[in-house]
């Protein structure tokens, strides 16, 4: 897909989304403007590829932190959360992002001005359920996309190729960071609270296994969608898509190994050659089996 009309419709989508919501148009111009005037230095960077789990992660945090009574200061980047008197979280995105367009995977690079002195959370998940969370997400909420899943794995700006290069570079420059932890989509679904522990443990916080069950359980999947569905989310980035189809959920599915509902043959064979090639061989190790 050329990366000027991803723009030009991703800014027509926006629009029409603020024409008719006031907070969404709030939202957009908290995000994208005032927030540029905030002057916060974040303690912490959780780093993914859209897609991966960070909305999950970031409101089963914001739970556990407000049930032992801390106070989440608000932001105009709606992307850090702020615990009053402990910690400065980030959740970036960086070169992945889609906003205003995706970026050409040899533009990727680390920066290690930005992160070199930090602490960095790398959220992965398997590449095969991004690229099928991804597709629904442009094709069905933000009506960018308009070809089929075989085209959206082979399209240079968006597809496997954007995934396994933004995945590398930063798995090969955790050694640039001030110290970096790998955390998986499927560990946090599978073993949710030794990978909640493992996670505050970097943050450098203890753990109440008895609230962190508390906030897990108030995060389950079925409860978050139905909370979307129903508009009890206030945030506007958590409202239905554009056709208020369940298609256009944000919290649409959340299975793991949900590629194999969705991909042919050819093209999870194709995939799968793809990640065997070009993904690092330890993290090639975490998905071959699937």
């Amino acid at each position: 897909m050329n990366r000027n009309i991803f723009a030009i419709k991703n800014i027509i989508d926006k629009l029409k989304k603020s024409l008719t919501n006031f907070e969404t148009f709030k939202f957009y111009i908290n995000t994208y403007i005032l927030s540029k005037f905030e002057n916060t230095s974040p303690d912490i960077y959780i780093v993914s590829y859209p897609k991966c789990g960070r909305t999950w992660l970031r409101i089963m945090l914001i739970k556990y932190f407000e049930k032992l009574g801390y106070e989440i200061l608000r932001h105009k980047d709606n992307s850090i959360l702020h615990i009053k008197d402990m910690i400065v979280i980030k959740f970036e995105h960086d070169k992945g992002n889609w906003v205003p367009a995706p970026f050409h995977p040899k533009h990727i690079k680390f920066n290690k001005k930005k992160y070199g002195n930090k602490r960095v959370i790398f959220l992965i998940r398997d590449p095969r359920d991004v690229l099928i969370s991804s597709w629904y997400h442009l094709k069905y909420r933000e009506n960018i996309y308009k070809q089929g899943l075989t085209d959206f794995i082979i399209d240079e700006l968006i597809g496997i190729q954007k995934i396994v290069h933004f995945f590398n570079i930063w798995y090969k420059n955790q050694q640039n960071t001030k110290d970096f932890l790998l955390l998986s989509y499927e560990n946090l679904h599978n073993r949710t609270e030794d990978s909640f522990q493992k996670m505050l443990e970097f943050i450098g916080h203890s753990t109440d296994s008895q609230l962190l069950n508390k906030a897990i359980e108030d995060t389950k999947f079925n409860k978050m969608q139905r909370m979307e569905s129903s508009g009890d989310l206030k945030e506007p980035w958590m409202k239905p898509g554009s056709n208020k189809s369940q298609k256009s959920l944000k919290i649409r599915k959340g299975k793991i190994g949900s590629y194999k509902d969705e991909l042919s043959n050819d093209d999870i064979a194709y995939i799968n050659t793809y990640m065997k090639t070009n993904l690092h061989p330890e993290l090639y190790k975490l998905y071959k089996n699937d």
